[in-house]
């Protein structure tokens, strides 16, 4: 009898903890450009995952776990989303649109936009790439990427990444480079792949990678910038 109501009192506890992290409403969708639209709504405590291309839907369901939960709720509070602004536009075409409602018993968000997102520039109090690490936060929800895998690496600025290791053989899609963030985390990147919030990785040789860069210019528009980083060099070891 003790036993079985220890039990019942864990499946209590737990039901209480999920549903203090889980939000009450969650919606979230990303479309970029013309490609198919992702799309996720909250089910009871579970996703629904769709992606519609025209008349074509996939649908699937996906249960994240109370550490999932609450790791998200977490994200959610040490990104400042909650300073997101309602509407967000950029005047170009074919870009990516996004929409994000949540509803939790203390904090609620309804935003939306349309080639552009979140911005330090507009909002000090945001961090760097404030778009990126929530499509971050979604995929560690998930447990598999939202749209796209997003990497870690892309939260940071290209000039604050420190290239360690590189591996370079004949065969340019089995290169790959190794780059230090600030907290001395090693991210490996392959060529193709995302270097920071704004580089691409292009080319690996033995002592430096070339990379491309999206920059903004003199009149504000963003052009693509050709740079070279070399390999840092190993201190060598205290006497």
């Amino acid at each position: 009898m003790r036993a079985a109501l220890l039990l019942a009192w864990s499946f209590a506890c737990g039901a209480l903890a999920q549903g203090e992290v889980l939000p009450r409403v969650l919606v979230a969708e990303i479309q970029p450009g013309f490609q198919p639209a992702h799309a996720l709504q909250l089910d009871g405590d579970t996703l629904v995952y769709t992606i519609r291309f025209g008349a074509d839907i996939q649908t699937r369901r996906i249960t994240p776990s109370t550490m999932q939960w609450t790791a998200f709720r977490r994200a959610l509070d040490q990104q400042n989303v909650w300073r997101w602004r309602g509407s967000y536009k950029a005047d170009v075409s074919d870009s990516t649109s996004w929409s994000l409602k949540i509803e939790y018993a203390d904090r609620s968000l309804a935003a939306a936009g349309y080639g552009a997102g979140p911005d330090r520039a507009q909002d000090a109090a945001l961090p760097k790439y404030a778009f990126t690490r929530y499509q971050l936060a979604l995929q560690d929800l998930l447990g598999e990427p939202f749209v796209r895998r997003v990497s870690p690496i892309e939260v940071f600025d290209v000039e604050e990444l420190r290239l360690v290791a590189t591996h370079s053989p004949a065969k340019k899609e089995e290169q790959w480079a190794s780059f230090r963030d600030p907290a001395g985390k090693v991210h490996r990147a392959r060529v193709g792949e995302p270097v920071g919030g704004l580089g691409k990785l292009e080319k690996v040789s033995r002592s430096s990678v070339s990379l491309t860069v999206q920059v903004r210019d003199a009149d504000g528009s963003w052009v693509q910038q050709e740079r070279s980083v070399r390999l840092e060099r190993r201190k060598p070891p205290a006497k």
